[in-house]
């Protein structure tokens, strides 16, 4: 597709990407007609389930049980592990399946937590609350569930600590079983609907902080996060700035922006490897000026929403991944961004309208995997809607455009002068006009890779992805070495040298085991 196109032309945009609401629509539709159903339900058919459900009851009361001392349960697993978990927070459930194989039932006696209840771990046995549960039947090859959850007590130092139980099974002919649990439990600041004034300073050796219903830096105020530090937000929860932020990691010890989940949905998945697990960042018109340095903002709503503030956004060798919204959005802005991988996003990876940007060394991948009707990696506008955002600039330099889509970058300048121009870049679309392309590459089936295969690992699977450089991606030595020695090194320290490779990341190679 042409890189301009009018706003018909672009459907993704009209679309607000509010899954989630559509989900809770979709649910309570479904909800009533499960209600409309059952309350149709004849008064003969009614009678009938109820006759079944007597003869199946008076079946299981002929169920024979032993007391035999080799008639013992097996379990799903001997631990159960919970991960890292924050003090004084119930965390989610986790479940442990109880199997009777034998060929007649067993009874046990009780079941309860070897502490008493004093870890803070809680048991739900057969759908009974409590520290010990007595008298549970396990009919023959039957099995019950235990659900446990676990609300750790605050600890008395700053540092996570292990937290262990077990849960004990005393069967009816006395013999004992136990399933293990274990935990490892951090203290952390709760800031509900924090609003700070004056000047703040955010340190790791700080208590770690669990943002609800949003962290807002005032008009006159300011934050500052220090190397290491990791920020928490609760779902819905943004860090929303009016005044002054300032992100300052190292590469060997980047701030993150994460949501507050630590636990798997699967064995292999992360809940933080998910989208929408928190907001985003909102820089609202205020703000006097944004700087952010390896910095990791993933899984959330949207990654930063820059609108229209009175500073400049400056970020460098950070990543912005895995959003259900827009990954960068800039409007009347003046934002310089270099070495920065921004990757996945429900709508654009990068959407500039009016204001002036600048590029370098930037790796813009559109591989956002839960629904097909994605943005583009880059769209450029002088309009929303039908409101004028003239960019003033808008230039790219050694950069990297790519995804799953036949053309990731899009343009509309309606009837002015779209001042956008790339440099020595590589970028799924036709590069052919040289108002706007000046030693490009384009991406194409023609090349010895393509999409996908232009990198390490895009795990679709258990979505891990690694935006590195494969040693035949396209976009290895088509740097410009004039360009690179702005950021004489990538996002991760290598060296680029006089042959720069395209994006953020300069592949290497691997020392051999």
């Amino acid at each position: 597709m042409p890189l301009f196109c009018t706003a018909a032309n672009k459907g993704a945009h009209n679309k607000t990407g509010e899954v989630f609401v559509i989900d809770n629509v979709t649910l309570i539709l479904s909800y009533t007609m499960r209600q409309f159903t059952f309350s149709h339900i004849s008064a003969s058919l009614l009678s009938g389930c109820f006759l079944f459900a007597c003869l199946f009851s008076s079946c299981s009361d002929d169920e024979q049980f032993t007391a035999d001392k080799t008639a013992t349960l097996e379990f799903s697993q001997d631990t159960i592990s919970f991960d890292t978990v924050f003090a004084n927070i119930t965390t989610p459930t986790e479940r442990l399946y109880v199997y009777n194989n034998h060929s007649k039932g067993v009874r046990i006696a009780n079941v309860k937590l070897e502490t008493g209840g004093t870890s803070g771990f809680l048991i739900n046995v057969d759908g009974q609350n409590g520290t010990t549960i007595n008298d549970i039947q396990v009919l023959k090859k039957d099995s019950i569930f235990v659900f446990i959850k676990l609300n750790a007590p605050l600890q008395a130092s700053t540092k996570p600590q292990n937290i262990s139980d077990a849960i004990i099974f005393t069967l009816e002919s006395g013999v004992q079983q136990r399933v293990e649990i274990e935990a490892c439990s951090m203290n952390a600041d709760k800031l509900k609907g924090k609003v700070l004034e004056g000047n703040h300073i955010f340190t790791s050796d700080d208590t770690p902080r669990i943002i609800y219903d949003s962290l807002v830096v005032d008009e006159n105020a300011s934050l500052c996060v220090k190397e290491g530090t990791t920020l928490y937000f609760h779902n819905g929860a943004s860090l929303i700035v009016r005044g002054e932020l300032k992100l300052e990691g190292t590469l060997k010890r980047p701030v993150t922006i994460r949501g507050d989940r630590l636990d798997n949905m699967f064995d292999y998945l992360p809940y933080d490897r998910l989208e929408n697990q928190w907001g985003g960042i909102l820089l609202q018109p205020t703000c006097k000026g944004c700087t952010i340095n390896h910095a990791d903002i993933h899984s959330g709503n949207f990654g930063i929403i820059c609108d229209s503030i009175e500073g400049k956004l400056d970020i460098t060798n950070s990543v912005i991944h895995n959003v259900a919204g827009y990954g960068l959005y800039l409007k009347d802005s003046d934002a310089l961004v270099a070495n920065t991988q921004i990757s996945n996003a429900k709508q654009d990876c990068v959407s500039i309208y009016g204001g002036a940007s600048t590029f370098y060394h930037c790796t813009i991948a559109q591989f956002y995997p839960w629904d097909a009707d994605r943005g583009n990696g880059l769209y450029v506008s002088n309009y929303i809607n039908e409101d004028e955002h003239l960019i003033t600039s808008a230039d790219f330099y050694n950069c990297f455009i790519t995804g799953y889509a036949n053309d990731e970058v899009y343009g509309n300048p309606g009837e002015q002068e779209l001042n956008l121009n790339f440099y020595n870049c590589v970028l799924l679309t036709d590069v052919s006009d040289e108002t706007y392309f000046h030693d490009c590459t384009a991406e194409s089936e023609e090349l010895s890779t393509y999409k996908t295969s232009n990198f390490k690992t895009l795990d679709t699977h258990a979505y891990y992805y690694d935006f590195r450089l494969d040693s035949l991606s396209t976009a290895r030595e088509k740097g410009s070495s004039a360009y690179s020695t702005l950021y004489p090194t990538d996002m991760q320290g290598v060296v680029r040298g006089e042959k720069p490779d395209a994006g953020c990341y300069q592949w290497q190679q691997e020392a051999s085991r």
